[in-house]
Protein backbone atom coordinates (compact mmCIF):
# COMPACT_ATOMS: atom_id res chain seq x y z
CA UNK A 1 0.00 0.00 0.00
CA UNK A 2 1.38 3.06 -1.01
CA UNK A 3 2.61 5.33 1.75
CA UNK A 4 0.41 8.49 0.37
CA UNK A 5 -2.63 6.56 1.13
CA UNK A 6 -2.10 4.86 4.27
CA UNK A 7 -4.36 7.26 5.84
CA UNK A 8 -7.49 6.16 4.38
CA UNK A 9 -7.17 2.82 5.66
CA UNK A 10 -9.90 2.18 8.59
CA UNK A 11 -8.45 -0.30 11.37
CA UNK A 12 -10.63 -2.63 12.95
CA UNK A 13 -10.11 -2.10 16.69
CA UNK A 14 -10.52 -5.00 19.52
CA UNK A 15 -13.40 -2.92 20.62
CA UNK A 16 -14.93 -3.37 17.30
CA UNK A 17 -14.54 0.29 16.54
CA UNK A 18 -13.21 1.28 13.59
CA UNK A 19 -10.40 4.08 12.94
CA UNK A 20 -7.94 5.44 10.32
CA UNK A 21 -4.58 4.22 10.65
CA UNK A 22 -1.90 6.14 12.32
CA UNK A 23 1.16 6.48 10.94
CA UNK A 24 2.21 7.89 14.22
CA UNK A 25 0.55 5.61 16.61
CA UNK A 26 3.16 2.79 15.38
CA UNK A 27 5.98 5.45 15.22
CA UNK A 28 5.48 5.98 18.90
CA UNK A 29 5.07 2.22 20.13
CA UNK A 30 7.49 1.14 18.48
CA UNK A 31 10.03 4.33 19.77
CA UNK A 32 8.90 3.66 23.16
CA UNK A 33 10.03 -0.06 22.98
CA UNK A 34 13.33 0.83 22.41
CA UNK A 35 13.18 0.63 18.19
CA UNK A 36 15.75 3.40 16.91
CA UNK A 37 14.79 5.67 14.48
CA UNK A 38 15.35 3.96 11.33
CA UNK A 39 14.61 1.37 11.98
CA UNK A 40 11.06 2.30 12.88
CA UNK A 41 11.03 3.65 9.82
CA UNK A 42 11.84 0.63 8.07
CA UNK A 43 9.02 -1.74 9.75
CA UNK A 44 6.88 1.27 9.50
CA UNK A 45 7.38 0.64 5.40
CA UNK A 46 6.67 -3.20 5.93
CA UNK A 47 3.45 -2.52 7.44
CA UNK A 48 2.53 0.10 5.51
CA UNK A 49 2.98 -2.86 2.64
CA UNK A 50 0.33 -4.87 4.31
CA UNK A 51 -2.24 -3.20 5.06
CA UNK A 52 -5.73 -3.03 3.67
CA UNK A 53 -9.69 -2.04 4.72
CA UNK A 54 -10.35 -3.40 7.71
CA UNK A 55 -7.08 -5.17 9.00
CA UNK A 56 -6.93 -5.94 12.75
CA UNK A 57 -5.20 -3.69 15.34
CA UNK A 58 -4.23 -7.50 16.32
CA UNK A 59 -2.85 -7.95 12.41
CA UNK A 60 -0.91 -4.92 12.34
CA UNK A 61 0.68 -5.96 15.90
CA UNK A 62 1.64 -9.24 14.52
CA UNK A 63 3.31 -7.88 11.50
CA UNK A 64 5.25 -5.27 13.61
CA UNK A 65 6.15 -8.18 16.19
CA UNK A 66 7.13 -10.63 13.70
CA UNK A 67 9.22 -7.70 11.53
CA UNK A 68 11.07 -7.30 15.03
CA UNK A 69 11.59 -11.01 15.79
CA UNK A 70 13.37 -10.72 12.87
CA UNK A 71 16.08 -8.17 13.20
CA UNK A 72 17.41 -10.72 16.41
CA UNK A 73 17.53 -7.37 18.70
CA UNK A 74 15.07 -9.13 21.67
CA UNK A 75 13.25 -5.79 20.43
CA UNK A 76 9.94 -7.79 20.37
CA UNK A 77 9.69 -8.89 24.01
CA UNK A 78 9.09 -5.29 24.88
CA UNK A 79 6.78 -4.58 21.99
CA UNK A 80 5.16 -7.24 23.32
CA UNK A 81 4.66 -5.33 26.82
CA UNK A 82 0.99 -5.22 26.52
CA UNK A 83 0.02 -9.00 25.36
CA UNK A 84 2.17 -10.28 28.16
CA UNK A 85 0.31 -9.14 30.99
CA UNK A 86 -2.36 -10.46 29.31
CA UNK A 87 -0.30 -13.36 29.70
CA UNK A 88 -0.74 -12.80 33.65
CA UNK A 89 -3.68 -15.62 34.23
CA UNK A 90 -6.09 -16.91 33.71
CA UNK A 91 -6.47 -15.97 37.23
CA UNK A 92 -6.03 -12.56 38.74
CA UNK A 93 -3.16 -13.40 41.10
CA UNK A 94 0.06 -13.29 39.60
CA UNK A 95 -0.61 -10.01 38.00
CA UNK A 96 -1.79 -8.53 41.47
CA UNK A 97 1.83 -9.50 42.64
CA UNK A 98 3.35 -8.63 39.86
CA UNK A 99 2.18 -5.24 40.60
CA UNK A 100 2.85 -5.53 44.07
CA UNK A 101 6.88 -5.95 42.53
CA UNK A 102 6.41 -3.45 40.27
CA UNK A 103 5.32 -0.78 43.50
CA UNK A 104 8.13 -2.35 45.97
CA UNK A 105 10.84 -1.05 43.38
CA UNK A 106 9.32 2.12 44.01
CA UNK A 107 10.21 2.11 48.13
CA UNK A 108 6.40 0.28 48.92
CA UNK A 109 5.99 -2.38 51.51
CA UNK A 110 3.79 -4.59 50.01
CA UNK A 111 1.27 -7.74 51.02
CA UNK A 112 -1.01 -9.84 48.30
CA UNK A 113 -4.10 -11.44 49.24
CA UNK A 114 -4.57 -9.92 52.38
CA UNK A 115 -7.51 -10.43 54.92
CA UNK A 116 -8.90 -6.94 56.14
CA UNK A 117 -11.87 -6.11 58.75
CA UNK A 118 -14.19 -3.62 57.68
CA UNK A 119 -16.66 -1.74 59.46
CA UNK A 120 -19.47 -4.18 58.02
CA UNK A 121 -18.25 -6.91 56.91
CA UNK A 122 -14.37 -8.72 56.12
CA UNK A 123 -12.33 -7.80 52.83
CA UNK A 124 -9.70 -9.87 51.08
CA UNK A 125 -7.83 -6.64 50.13
CA UNK A 126 -5.44 -7.93 46.38
CA UNK A 127 -2.84 -5.34 47.58
CA UNK A 128 -2.28 -2.99 50.38
CA UNK A 129 1.12 -1.05 50.53
CA UNK A 130 2.31 1.31 52.77
CA UNK A 131 4.69 4.20 52.05
CA UNK A 132 6.18 7.26 53.77
CA UNK A 133 3.34 6.54 56.25
CA UNK A 134 0.56 6.26 53.38
CA UNK A 135 -1.40 3.36 53.09
CA UNK A 136 -3.15 1.74 50.41
CA UNK A 137 -5.92 -0.59 49.81
CA UNK A 138 -5.34 -1.79 46.23
CA UNK A 139 -8.02 -3.95 43.83
CA UNK A 140 -6.31 -5.32 41.27
CA UNK A 141 -8.60 -5.68 38.15
CA UNK A 142 -7.39 -8.30 35.67
CA UNK A 143 -8.35 -8.62 32.01
CA UNK A 144 -7.25 -11.61 29.61
CA UNK A 145 -8.55 -10.17 26.25
CA UNK A 146 -7.73 -7.33 24.84
CA UNK A 147 -10.64 -4.64 24.20
CA UNK A 148 -12.15 -5.51 27.90
CA UNK A 149 -11.72 -1.97 29.77
CA UNK A 150 -13.09 -1.30 33.25
CA UNK A 151 -16.23 0.38 33.86
CA UNK A 152 -17.97 2.47 36.34
CA UNK A 153 -19.42 -0.34 38.63
CA UNK A 154 -15.90 -1.56 39.04
CA UNK A 155 -14.92 1.96 40.71
CA UNK A 156 -18.02 1.80 42.42
CA UNK A 157 -17.29 -1.23 43.45
CA UNK A 158 -14.23 -0.05 44.69
CA UNK A 159 -14.61 2.91 46.29
CA UNK A 160 -17.65 1.11 48.60
CA UNK A 161 -14.40 -1.15 49.68
CA UNK A 162 -12.73 1.28 50.58
CA UNK A 163 -15.04 3.41 52.38
CA UNK A 164 -15.88 0.36 54.96
CA UNK A 165 -12.07 -0.79 55.32
CA UNK A 166 -10.45 2.77 55.90
CA UNK A 167 -11.40 4.16 59.45
CA UNK A 168 -11.43 0.09 60.95
CA UNK A 169 -8.45 -0.65 58.74
CA UNK A 170 -6.31 3.25 59.06
CA UNK A 171 -6.31 2.89 55.06
CA UNK A 172 -5.30 6.11 53.55
CA UNK A 173 -6.60 5.87 49.79
CA UNK A 174 -7.79 3.19 47.54
CA UNK A 175 -6.73 2.45 44.49
CA UNK A 176 -8.11 0.79 40.98
CA UNK A 177 -5.62 -0.69 39.21
CA UNK A 178 -6.04 -2.73 35.70
CA UNK A 179 -3.81 -3.80 33.05
CA UNK A 180 -6.47 -2.57 30.15
CA UNK A 181 -7.94 0.45 30.27
CA UNK A 182 -10.64 2.52 32.43
CA UNK A 183 -14.17 3.68 30.81
CA UNK A 184 -14.36 7.48 30.60
CA UNK A 185 -17.00 7.59 33.04
CA UNK A 186 -14.66 4.97 35.39
CA UNK A 187 -11.74 7.67 34.97
CA UNK A 188 -14.79 10.89 35.49
CA UNK A 189 -15.92 9.26 39.05
CA UNK A 190 -12.54 7.66 40.50
CA UNK A 191 -11.01 11.65 39.80
CA UNK A 192 -14.15 13.14 41.78
CA UNK A 193 -14.57 10.71 44.71
CA UNK A 194 -10.68 11.09 44.99
CA UNK A 195 -9.80 7.32 44.08
CA UNK A 196 -6.31 6.91 42.87
CA UNK A 197 -6.46 4.38 39.33
CA UNK A 198 -3.40 2.66 37.30
CA UNK A 199 -4.76 1.97 33.74
CA UNK A 200 -2.69 0.22 30.91
CA UNK A 201 -2.30 4.35 29.22
CA UNK A 202 -3.34 6.38 32.74
CA UNK A 203 -2.66 8.39 34.33
CA UNK A 204 -0.13 10.01 32.44
CA UNK A 205 3.38 9.75 33.79
CA UNK A 206 1.82 6.77 36.21
CA UNK A 207 0.22 4.54 33.92
CA UNK A 208 1.08 1.03 34.13
CA UNK A 209 3.02 0.83 30.60
CA UNK A 210 5.08 3.37 32.00
CA UNK A 211 6.06 2.28 35.53
CA UNK A 212 6.88 -1.00 33.67
CA UNK A 213 9.14 1.06 31.09
CA UNK A 214 10.27 2.96 33.90
CA UNK A 215 11.11 -0.07 36.72
CA UNK A 216 12.15 -2.21 33.82
CA UNK A 217 10.53 -5.13 35.90
CA UNK A 218 9.16 -6.67 32.69
CA UNK A 219 6.97 -9.73 33.61
CA UNK A 220 7.93 -13.26 32.20
CA UNK A 221 5.38 -13.67 29.87
CA UNK A 222 6.88 -11.18 27.33
CA UNK A 223 10.16 -13.51 26.61
CA UNK A 224 9.91 -15.28 23.62
CA UNK A 225 12.35 -17.72 24.49
CA UNK A 226 9.28 -19.30 26.48
CA UNK A 227 6.66 -21.88 25.74
CA UNK A 228 3.43 -21.34 27.25
CA UNK A 229 4.08 -24.16 29.36
CA UNK A 230 6.89 -22.85 31.10
CA UNK A 231 5.71 -19.56 31.90
CA UNK A 232 2.46 -21.07 33.15
CA UNK A 233 4.90 -22.97 35.08
CA UNK A 234 6.84 -20.03 36.44
CA UNK A 235 3.76 -18.17 37.24
CA UNK A 236 2.58 -20.96 39.64
CA UNK A 237 5.73 -20.95 41.33
CA UNK A 238 5.52 -17.64 42.26
CA UNK A 239 8.33 -16.09 39.76
CA UNK A 240 6.55 -13.23 37.97
CA UNK A 241 9.22 -10.61 36.60
CA UNK A 242 12.29 -11.16 34.67
CA UNK A 243 14.13 -9.80 36.93
CA UNK A 244 13.90 -12.80 39.74
CA UNK A 245 13.89 -15.65 36.87
CA UNK A 246 17.37 -13.95 35.90
CA UNK A 247 17.91 -15.15 39.69
CA UNK A 248 16.65 -18.37 39.35
CA UNK A 249 17.80 -19.72 36.26
CA UNK A 250 17.96 -23.47 37.59
CA UNK A 251 14.11 -23.33 37.11
CA UNK A 252 14.62 -23.44 33.28
CA UNK A 253 15.85 -26.53 31.32
CA UNK A 254 19.65 -26.47 30.72
CA UNK A 255 19.28 -26.23 26.98
CA UNK A 256 17.45 -23.07 27.00
CA UNK A 257 19.32 -21.19 30.06
CA UNK A 258 21.43 -18.94 27.84
CA UNK A 259 18.85 -18.21 25.44
CA UNK A 260 16.12 -17.16 28.09
CA UNK A 261 19.07 -15.57 30.54
CA UNK A 262 20.46 -13.42 27.46
CA UNK A 263 16.66 -12.21 26.68
CA UNK A 264 15.74 -11.57 30.17
CA UNK A 265 18.96 -9.63 30.74
CA UNK A 266 18.25 -7.55 27.61
CA UNK A 267 15.16 -6.35 29.30
CA UNK A 268 16.21 -5.41 32.66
Amino acid sequence: MPKRTAHLIQVLKASGEREPFSEEKVRLSLRRAGVGRELAEDVLKIVESELYDGISTREIYRHIFQHLRETGTHLESKYNLKRALMELGPSGYPFEKFFAKVLESEGYQTAVGQQVRGKCVQHEVDVVAEKDGVKQMIEAKFHNENGIKTDVKVALYVYARFLDVSAESGFDEGWLVTNTKLTGDAKTYCECVGLKYVSWDHPEGRSLRELVERTKLYPVTALTTLSSHEKSTLLGEGIVTCKELVDNLERIPKNKRAAVGDEARRLI
